[in-house]
């Protein structure tokens, strides 16, 4: 797998994307992520025309995607991690409450309606911002792969599918991704509401059966999602806010 950097011009917009030739694609993938930075994906026996055709086709789908991410919510301000701060959890936003005492390492727990952490109490600046961050990120992440295959296992019944596995990870701009059996979920999607998350999973395990985001994939989306296009829209407007 090989990777280019290009620029696309559209008028007096410039969009800058990178390709990947992959042997595992047979057709040219165009996607769009919250950097506003277009990727191609494509295989290894389409040529550099094949793929400026192929953007040429979606100019104005492009520029209609890249106005809807210009709609986005921003960013929430880097937290602290100061009593009376809030962290989101399953949709909601719960109460922090900070302790400072002599330990060594800072530690994150919850108990159904308050996020209690406890830190070092010689920690502070830059260091103490660190060691909380990470402490935070390892308690989601630890509850999401607790949390997250029983979401799958849901809805895996429900159709008939049964992936060879459930991966909890970091996927930057992806929310989830279907690759060789492998359910792979972001585990920011524990900060968003339960029907957000499920819309994401049911979208991946659809991917069982289906590579692409034919019509027929989303009519099996919507047999057990029948709003899919109001939670899609809600993570792109909304999915900027969730971090940490």
């Amino acid at each position: 797998m090989s990777t280019t950097m290009h620029e696309l011009h559209i008028g007096q917009v410039t969009v800058p994307y990178e390709v990947t030739w992959s042997a595992d694609r047979s057709t040219i993938g165009i996607a769009l992520d919250q950097s506003m930075e277009l990727t191609v994906t494509a295989p290894p026996a389409a040529s550099h025309e094949d793929i400026k055709d192929a953007l040429d086709d979606r100019k104005e789908w492009i520029l209609r995607t890249l106005a809807g991410l210009s709609e986005q919510a921003h960013p929430p301000t880097q937290k602290e991690f100061l009593s009376g701060e809030k962290l989101r959890y399953n949709g909601r936003r719960y109460r922090l409450c900070v302790t400072h005492e002599e330990r060594s390492d800072p530690s994150l727990s919850f108990d159904g309606s308050t996020f209690d952490l406890r830190v070092p109490t010689r920690l502070d600046g830059q260091t103490r911002y660190n060691r909380i961050h990470s402490e935070v990120v390892d308690w989601y992440v630890t509850t999401a792969r607790e949390q997250f295959p029983s979401r799958v296992e849901k809805y895996r019944t429900k159709l008939a599918v049964t992936p060879d596995e459930v991966s909890v990870a970091d996927l930057h701009a992806k929310w989830g991704e279907f690759q060789e059996g492998v359910v792979r979920l972001n585990w920011r999607l524990l900060l968003a509401p339960t029907d957000i998350q499920d819309y994401v999973v049911v979208h991946e395990l659809v991917h069982t059966d289906h590579d692409t985001h034919s019509e027929q994939f989303w009519n099996a989306v919507g047999t057990l999602i029948p709003d899919y296009e109001r939670r899609r829209e809600w993570l792109r407007l909304h999915g900027n806010t969730l971090q940490i």
